[in-house]
């Protein structure tokens, strides 16, 4: 075995097969002669490794040959069963893939999510933004507050067919609301609104909101996911749950997973058995310019990607992905009883906007989702992103190229919070998975 490369496909991360590259391959099955290039040999014992290779191989439209298990190296190597031989040489640039050829989702070849680039931190990285988060005790379900009690610019934009939210007409440009004080993020459906008076209550103990003539009037939209089945026997969020969550907001680190309104969160219900979904949160510096970030409550009918390879969604007995939006491309009928769902967020930003831009904004925000999620914005996903712009930056960017700048970032933390988001709610199973 001298003399060999490892060539590690990190886009398959099931593979277990042991792959090796030979430097002195000859053989060229394709052209029936012998052509000098170099051949990646998969030599796999278990059905399940010639299962993956080949999804790698067809995701890059790799031609494959089947190859007798164990051969030594050399010219002239018979085609026969037990192994794979992937035909490198023949690979097509990066742009003449075909969508029928490779797992359905995002490209690989963006730009963005790449190395060097590193998404850590959360939303409470923007200065005065606090998150809480409280559950039912059977942590089945719960409500996610965040809090900016000074008063932000808010922005919606709703995009799911079966949405559930509160306050979001009040917010949209034309309206007199110009600030409001707190979102709300919970499960229970629309049983879930009740959490609102918790919050609106909590501020407005503490003098947070507009003032009138009957007292201090905080404005807290707030939009619900669909756990009910999940949740079934749980307490649904009310107003206690959600004044406890605003006296747990904080701004230190947000925690992530099936916690808060993320508790009974789960994700992949068109196809199959479904994955646990959850909170993410992800941020960004815009160098000289304001800070923007994400939070992310995930409960997708969708399956979830990570550039071009799903990391969770539904699953097949065997415990392997469906691939949802495949399925749907071959004709296999969509089931849309399997209960209503949705993903629903907050971005914020110290940049400076006006309601408008701060719509605009949480508009473009809804790329970042698409790219993340596969389908999305179903007829039973009630998707909704809200934008809370805080004003504070002093870089001077504002207007249009400020939309274009904070939008196209809030894309981008948008799609990570969720990326994380599903992977701290099943980082066990992952865990067990790698025999960790």
């Amino acid at each position: 075995m001298g003399g060999e490369k490892r060539l590690i496909l990190k886009q398959e991360p099931k593979l277990t097969g042991r792959i090796v590259l030979p430097g002195d391959a000859q053989y060229n099955v394709s052209r029936g002669g012998f052509n000098r290039f170099p051949l990646a040999i998969v030599y796999a014992r278990k059905q399940q490794d010639i299962v993956n290779a080949v999804r790698w191989a067809r995701h890059y439209q790799v031609p494959i040959r089947m190859r007798r298990f164990g051969h030594p190296y050399g010219k002239g190597v018979p085609v026969s069963d037990g192994g794979i031989v992937i035909d490198l040489s023949e690979m097509p640039n990066k742009g003449s893939r075909s969508i029928l050829t490779q797992p359905i989702g995002p490209s690989p070849d963006r730009l963005i999510g790449q190395k060097g680039m590193v998404f850590k931190g959360g939303l409470t990285d923007v200065p005065g933004i606090l998150v809480g988060h409280a559950e039912d005790e059977s942590g089945r379900t719960g409500c996610t507050v965040v809090l900016y009690p000074k008063g932000a610019v808010p922005g919606v934009d709703v995009r799911g067919g079966f949405p559930g939210t509160i306050q979001t007409d009040a917010i949209r440009p034309g309206t007199a609301t110009e600030v409001v004080q707190a979102v709300l993020l919970t499960g229970g459906s629309n049983f879930g609104l009740a959490a609102a008076s918790g919050v609106m209550n909590w501020l407005a103990q503490r003098g947070f909101g507009v003032p009138t003539e009957g007292g201090t009037l905080p404005t807290v939209p707030g939009a619900v996911i669909f756990d009910l089945i999940f949740a079934k026997g749980a307490r649904r969020p009310d107003a206690k749950m959600g004044y406890a969550a605003s006296q747990a907001a904080n701004a230190g680190p947000v925690e992530e997973g099936s916690v808060g309104a993320g508790a009974g969160a789960t994700v992949g219900k068109i196809y199959g058995r479904p994955m646990k979904g959850g909170v993410g949160t992800a941020s960004w510096k815009i160098p000289g310019g304001p800070v923007v970030a994400a939070l992310a409550v995930v409960n997708a009918v969708g399956d979830i990607w990570d550039h071009d390879h799903i990391i969770a969604g539904a699953l097949r007995p065997n415990g392997t992905f469906v691939n949802q939006t495949r399925a749907i491309l071959e004709g296999v009928p969509p089931r849309t009883s399997q209960g209503r769902n949705t993903t629903i967020a907050v971005v914020a930003t110290t940049a400076v906007l006006t309601k408008a831009e701060a719509s605009r904004v949480a508009t473009l925000a809804h790329d970042g989702m698409a790219r993340a999620i596969s389908p999305v914005h179903t007829q039973a996903d009630g998707d909704t992103i809200f934008c809370l712009a805080t004003g504070t930056d002093t870089s001077g960017l504002t207007g249009n190229n400020a939309v274009t700048a904070v939008g196209t970032t809030a894309a981008v933390v948008l799609e990570q919070a969720i990326i994380r988001g599903v992977r701290a709610a099943n980082r066990g199973l992952w865990n067990r998975q790698r025999g960790k």
